[in-house]
């Protein structure tokens, strides 16, 4: 397999002991939106069920990556579809369509159906089970979840420039 030559958002990095260091950009923290981004990368130590080369680790982003969009996506649809419904109930309650209303009864009550499905699909889709996604796909590609360990940043330098440590291509923008 041909190692990444891009640069990412991402780092990955095995070491002479044979686990894998995840390094990233430190995000910001949302509660505080006028708070500068923090300087530094954090780093996440992985142990290896297998032997790992840097284009599994590249693939397993791609892979995860592909799950948070589609999973996104999926989200997306069943808001819209909760979205639909709860109009529809409020049309067919509030606006009196065709003779006597017939209509409005007829949508408001077609309406509910549409309305479960979408908080249904939100309540069933809920980023727990992205979590768990992102944890499979993580444990297919050869990387033991249960043994990850956020390395203190000085900690995580000595590791990644020990002696047969191999790095991938660089984090853009840092």
């Amino acid at each position: 397999m041909k190692q990444p030559r891009q640069a990412r958002a991402v780092q990955w990095h095995l070491t002479a002991d044979g686990s894998a260091v995840q390094a990233y950009p430190k995000a910001l923290d949302h509660l505080d939106p006028k708070q500068e981004a923090p300087k530094g990368l954090k780093y996440v130590r992985y142990a290896t069920t297998r032997r790992l080369a840097l284009a599994d680790l590249y693939a397993l982003e791609e892979a995860v990556d592909k799950t948070v969009a589609r999973d996104g996506r999926v989200h997306s649809a069943a808001a819209l579809t909760g979205a639909i419904g709860l109009a529809a109930m409020i049309v067919g309650w509030v606006v009196p369509i065709g003779v006597d209303g017939g209509w409005s009864q007829i949508l408001f009550i077609a309406a509910i159906p549409v309305l479960v499905a979408g908080v249904a699909g939100m309540m069933f889709k809920a980023p727990g089970l992205t979590n768990r996604s992102i944890e499979g796909l993580r444990a297919e590609a050869g990387l033991d979840v249960s043994t990850l360990e956020v390395l203190k940043e000085p900690d995580a330098l000595a590791l990644l420039h020990a002696p047969g440590t191999v790095s991938g291509p660089g984090i853009t923008g840092g």
